[in-house]
């Protein structure tokens, strides 16, 4: 089966973490096709790494939803993705693909060239369209939503969360996350036997990962009596970064928070800590949140969104959405005798696990069954 992968980022986010997942699973199945990339990037060059059965392929995708897309804004970002929507059809006419999948909703062209060319396409909707204030848009959400039912053939969405937010007749398929994860559930040394009590932050350094929350949660926790530092993984703008040092100075807790940028290797930072801290706001699912309870890590967390979607399986502590709820929960677990373990417990026997297990496998399912099939 020759499928096509658009994606709407050539970065290394959650997003394109999941579609190495999607495309390692099809070649593993025998498959073979294109994966289409906005613009060359680190993606690239990790998709030559996992698949010699795909190709790379660099197209204009420009998007429809963004994060500055107010009216004017937005009317020339959607009449620009409309001008990109020739060369991909070109491509798919002549491409002579079974399938096309559609990594995220921030992009109409593959799902509007998809369409023209005839075919099938499975839309996967990673975003919380409806309550994330980054996502703006000059259509109306409630017309985008309808596009996306009405020009796919079969939408998978990637949680309860944001399939309440789609609205339309969906399968949820949490993401796939990497197989490292499985197997390992280490667990670290009682806190007072490995002062001090560490914390980790994971993700794009942005307002709405909310690692100034995170860092202010660190400052209210250490006011209590709690020995707790934090290290803070993940790039982002310099305009963030630079908010975010100058918080850290503010509050005078340079000598327990560090930022430490991205990292490869997320399985030994969340070995060496001892909670997770989440502070989104509205996270579609929770990669972060999800990798922490594979590896036997509690995370405390802000209860809204996809994240508290998968602590309600155990292995965690879910919080008002504000630092000062954060801080308290930090310092209970670092002060009670014993609920840091149980915490750990839950985490290991946590059932999301049997669900992550096959994620990639039934979203290629999924593409495998509209093989007969046509676009509605």
């Amino acid at each position: 089966m020759k499928i096509l992968f658009a994606s709407h980022s050539a970065a290394l986010a959650g997003a394109e973490q999941s579609l190495l997942h999607l495309v390692r699973e099809a070649t593993e199945r025998g498959h073979t096709g294109t994966v289409v990339l906005p613009e060359p990037g680190p993606l690239a060059d990790r998709l030559r790494e996992v698949s010699e059965s795909f190709n790379v392929l660099i197209l204009p995708n420009r998007l429809w939803i963004g994060r500055r897309f107010n009216v004017v804004v937005g009317a020339v970002r959607l009449m620009q993705a409309i001008s990109d929507v020739p060369r991909y059809l070109a491509h798919l006419r002549s491409g002579n693909y079974a399938a096309v999948v559609v990594n995220s909703s921030v992009s109409p062209v593959p799902l509007i060239a998809a369409r023209l060319a005839k075919v099938p396409v499975l839309q996967i909707v990673r975003e919380s369209l409806l309550t994330n204030p980054m996502l703006k848009s000059a259509l109306p959400k409630s017309i985008v939503k309808r596009l996306i039912h009405t020009y796919s053939s079969s939408v998978i969405c990637i949680s309860q969360y944001v399939a309440a937010q789609y609205s339309y007749p969906c399968q949820i398929v949490y993401p796939q996350v990497d197989r490292r994860f499985f197997g390992t559930n280490s667990k670290r040394p009682p806190i007072q036997d490995l002062p001090p009590f560490r914390a980790v932050i994971c993700g794009t350094l942005s307002p709405e990962k909310g690692q100034a929350d995170a860092v202010r949660a660190i400052s209210i926790a250490r006011s209590l009596g709690t020995d707790v530092e934090l290290d803070i993984y993940g790039d982002g703008r310099a305009q963030d970064i630079h908010q975010l040092e100058s918080l850290i100075d503010h509050l005078k807790v340079r000598d327990f928070v560090k930022l430490r940028g991205s990292t490869s290797d997320m399985l030994s930072v969340y070995q060496g800590a001892d909670v997770a801290v989440v502070c989104s706001r509205n996270e579609g699912f929770g990669k972060v949140t999800a990798e922490a309870v594979l590896t036997g890590r509690p995370v405390i967390a802000y209860g809204l969104g996809g994240t508290s979607e998968i602590l309600e399986y155990g292995g965690g502590i879910l919080t008002a959405p504000s630092p000062n709820d954060m801080g308290a929960a930090l310092h209970r677990v670092f002060a009670q005798p014993g609920l840091l373990a149980r915490l750990q417990d839950e985490a290991h026997a946590s059932p999301i696990r049997t669900r992550l297990s096959r994620s990639a496998q039934l979203v290629i399912d999924s593409v495998e069954e509209l093989r007969p099939r046509q676009t509605h």
